[in-house]
């Protein structure tokens, strides 16, 4: 059983083995290795997980170059951003994905299973941008920039109804026949 650290949402840590690591099933059941020698087992939602990580992993693969790798940015819902270039593609399951990485500034292979519920995002991107967004100026901020309007522009346009046409008055909708107009210009019916 591969041995895991459970890390939740807010901020809690449970280190224990697992069966399978899967995100197919929304509980995770967690052999523990606890402390106090009571608690032995915990069935744990899917959803108050952050990440589950493997604590140890195969080494990359020697010839394999971590440059040739493609970069990912997994956005977390609580803010954090984790860079990783991914080993292999992510294995999408039920419940959550399962990511072989190296995360960004270390050599160390990583197998991880994030819940949907924890992920805002994975952004696949072509080089690593750590400054801030306001820091981010330059040539190729102002033409994100052009074309962020543009999209923003097709996207409104798109949303706008088109112009009704110009809609008749009741009365000329329903039609008027001769005796109504007769009688509507004599109150008298036409009687004298």
């Amino acid at each position: 059983m591969p041995e895991v650290v459970v890390s939740f949402l807010d901020g809690e840590t449970l280190y224990g083995e697992v069966p399978v690591l899967q995100m197919d099933d929304p509980f995770l059941e967690v052999e523990l290795h606890s402390l106090d020698g009571n608690a032995r087992q915990a069935l744990v939602p899917a959803t108050a997980v952050r990440q589950v990580e493997v604590r140890t992993s195969p080494p990359l693969e020697e010839g394999r170059s971590l440059e040739e790798l493609p970069r990912v940015a997994l956005h977390f819902l609580d803010g954090q951003v984790m860079r990783a270039q991914v080993v292999s593609p992510a294995t999408l399951q039920r419940f959550g994905a399962i990511w072989d990485v190296v995360e960004a500034g270390r050599e160390e292979r990583r197998l991880i299973a994030i819940p949907y519920t924890a992920l805002k995002a994975a952004f696949y991107v072509r080089h690593w941008d750590t400054r801030r967004p306001d820091e981010r100026v330059g040539p190729d901020s102002d033409l994100d920039r052009h074309r962020l309007a543009e999209i923003q522009d097709r996207i409104h346009r798109a949303r706008l109804p088109l112009p009704a046409a110009p809609r008749p008055n009741l009365i000329d909708r329903v039609g008027r026949t001769d005796t109504q107009t007769s009688q509507d210009e004599d109150p008298t019916g036409g009687e004298g």
